[in-house]
């Protein structure tokens, strides 16, 4: 194996060949350090190229290449997600990619978003894998620890109380607003992207396709953040999911307290509103048939 430094993102890598293959893997330095060289990378990376570990229960959910290691192969149980093209590209090139940027992109962002202080599982690693050496192509994984004893947002609500429901609605509204404030646009928040501990905290994932911009975001991106998460909430209210009103209320005011501004906020979320959910329910029903 090969170790060197990449100073710009504060990154280090190791290099090794396995079965003809180049693999690459990425370490955020900081608290993962120590941890890092206790996971057998050969081993979990043939599993991954032969498919094991696969988690059945994340591909049922329409979350293909989730895979989950522990054990004898991991000293701390880990979650293992394959990148994938969305959209009609997943059709063509499915998880083949040109460059590894997009990988290391998210460890970046992903890093950024803990050093605020906003629950996210701890980063292991990143994996790029070349699987011939006269390729063009890469392939890529991201490597958290596992949280224990975590449902998805929707699971919780199931049973959830009234005021946890509150609590963790105005829990998040508060870290959108700070991730908002810093420059973070989480492109793909939804319900199934949030984690809830048995303690009744909330914890992101997925910052896969995330932005960093100019900061605080502008209003428009700022809506638009708002509109993918409450969309996906409806979503989930309209296939028989218990969400309340107070529920989106807990939300936007954690995320707007200055009334002028929630006011705005609200008319602006509600502006054409008739429409948009005329369109994206029309979508869902042709994605499930």
């Amino acid at each position: 194996m090969s170790r060197e430094s990449l100073p710009a993102d504060n990154l280090s890598v190791t290099t090794f060949t396995l079965d003809g293959h180049t693999c690459s893997i990425f370490f955020p330095d900081g608290n993962t350090k120590a941890i890092r060289s206790q996971f057998p990378w050969p081993e979990i990376v043939r599993d991954l190229c032969a498919g094991e570990g696969l988690d059945q229960r994340a591909a049922s959910a329409g979350r293909g290449g989730i895979f989950c290691f522990s054990g004898s192969r991991s000293p701390q149980p880990v979650v293992v997600r394959q990148y994938r093209h969305g959209g009609l590209g997943r059709f063509f090139s499915q998880a083949r990619f040109f460059s590894q940027v997009r990988f290391l992109t998210e460890l970046r962002i992903h890093k950024r978003v803990a050093a605020l202080g906003i629950p996210v599982p701890e980063a292991v690693a990143v994996i790029v894998l070349k699987r011939d050496k006269w390729s063009v192509f890469v392939s890529g994984y991201f490597v958290t620890l596992r949280l224990q004893n975590s449902l998805t947002l929707p699971e919780f609500l199931e049973s959830a109380e009234s005021k946890t429901r509150l609590q963790i609605f105005f829990k998040l509204g508060s870290y959108l607003k700070k991730l908002h404030a810093h420059g973070i646009f989480y492109t793909d928040m939804h319900v199934k992207n949030i984690l809830v501990t048995a303690d009744g905290e909330p914890w992101f994932i997925d910052f896969d396709k995330a932005k960093e911009l100019a900061a605080p975001l502008s209003f428009g991106y700022r809506l638009a953040n708002l509109k993918r998460f409450l969309r996906s909430l409806e979503k989930y209210s309209s296939r028989g999911g218990c969400l309340t009103e107070s529920d989106q209320s807990a939300f936007l005011l954690a995320y707007a307290p200055d009334s002028n501004v929630y006011t705005q906020l609200f008319q602006k979320l509600n502006r054409g509103l008739f429409w948009r959910r005329l369109v994206y329910r029309l979508g869902w029903l042709l994605n499930r048939s």
